[in-house]
């Protein structure tokens, strides 16, 4: 599970503070203008309160149901899942105010919706949130795989609701609402795949709701993500499933060799005990991606082989030399430094959201916070990014430049 650490700094917090207002008016508007004196979308006044539409309420919906209930501003939480047992049971753990008994229920009267299904189940329980869903309404997913879901949604979701595909990285082995934790976002990435379709006043939205769960949102375009995750989750999976598979195989035939099994052997195979019919979902959705990065390992694993082989020491401990240097260069949970706030005025046209927050999560930067100033007149306004350390903010506005963005720099 992912450690959440603070960092003070000055004017703002790095992750929106509880109380902070979740939503203002103009959500959902293709383009929100401004009440007349207003500098931002954070300038509006606040909705009294917040109601959340929750589609699952396993390990993550149940987890994200806590979290949200800690909020001040959130009153509601209307959850639905599939076994009538665990919705009541999401209600007696404190993760929802109320028990749908069908989806439409659940988030009929919702602000937010988030899916916490299978991966197999997302697409047909987004498209029947949307269709239920009041006019205004957020709806995202925690799946970990993207390309496949916005396509369908960018097809099919009707105007007046958002989508915006969702990943939080974090979770455990242990599944259920059982084993629900109100912190399991602190501290962790959440990835965000928001499409030309998505205003800036909605992501920001549920950017900032994200924050004050704790967790660090990224925007990645949907096929990077699947692409991404097929490396850093999806294969670590099947490599820990076939270890443990040899060693039980193995077992069968030395008893008492599982029970050698220390530190190293269980670190590596731990997530080969999460829930096998989850992992089935993630295969067939992405499995382009997942099998591409299967023959690379294969082949690299091959090259091994013969280098043990051939006994060839010198190129075996360059590449333990190069593992360990890479491992112990992973980035930490935070990013030090001072926050700086980067203004990029934009056109008033669909995609731009998009391309600006995935071009800086392609540099591996969270944006802190986001919010957008449109201008009275001239079809043009301004984005204001927070990002933390000046080094990230350098990277991003070398970054947007070379897409044409005159980005301006402000310390705070």
């Amino acid at each position: 599970m992912c450690a959440r650490t603070g960092r003070a700094r000055r004017r703002r917090t790095l992750h929106p503070r509880p109380d902070a207002p979740l939503l203002g008016e103009g959500r959902g508007e293709s383009s929100p203008r401004l009440p007349r004196g207003c500098r931002s979308v954070a300038d509006r006044p606040p909705a009294v309160t917040v109601k959340i539409g929750l589609l699952g309420t396993g390990l993550i919906g149940g987890s994200i149901g806590l979290a949200l209930r800690a909020l001040p501003d959130v009153t509601d939480v209307f959850a639905y899942d599939l076994d009538p047992e665990v919705r009541d049971q999401a209600v007696r753990r404190g993760a929802a105010t109320r028990a749908a008994n069908t989806p439409a229920d659940a988030v009929s009267e919702a602000d937010v919706v988030f899916i916490a299904a299978p991966v197999g189940a997302i697409a047909q329980l987004a498209l029947d949130a949307a269709a239920a869903a009041k006019q205004g309404a957020i709806i995202t997913d925690v799946g970990s795989t993207k390309s496949r879901l916005v396509i369908e949604m960018e097809k099919s979701i009707p105007d007046g609701v958002t989508f915006i595909g969702g990943h939080p990285m974090a979770g455990t082995e242990d599944e259920g609402i059982e084993a629900a934790d109100a912190a399991l976002f602190e501290g962790c990435w959440w990835i965000l795949t928001p499409t030309g379709r998505v205003d800036a006043a909605s992501f920001g939205a549920l950017n900032t709701l994200l924050g004050r769960l704790g967790a660090r949102v990224m925007a990645l375009d949907a096929e990077r993500h699947d692409d991404l995750m097929a490396i850093v989750s999806h294969l670590p999976h099947l490599t820990a499933a076939t270890l443990m598979n040899l060693a039980a195989d193995r077992g069968k035939e030395h008893a008492g060799l599982l029970s050698l099994a220390a530190g190293g052997f269980r670190d590596v195979t731990r997530v080969a005990a999460s829930n096998p019919d989850i992992w089935l979902d993630i295969c067939e959705e992405n499995r382009d991606a997942i099998a591409s990065v299967l023959d690379e390992f294969s082949r690299r694993v091959l090259e091994l082989g013969e280098l043990v082989r051939s006994r060839d020491r010198d190129e075996l401990r360059k590449r333990f030399l190069k593992a360990r240097t890479a491992r112990r260069n992973l980035p930490g949970k935070r990013v030090s430094g001072e926050v700086i706030e980067l203004h990029v005025p934009v056109p008033d046209r669909p995609g731009v959201l998009a391309e600006v927050t995935t071009t800086v999560g392609e540099l591996g930067v969270n944006i802190e916070d986001l919010q957008i100033a449109h201008a009275e007149e001239g079809g043009r306004g301004t984005l204001r990014l927070l990002v933390a350390g000046s080094d990230a903010a350098e990277r991003v506005r070398a970054a947007l430049s070379t897409r044409g963005y005159d980005v301006k720099q402000i310390s705070l």
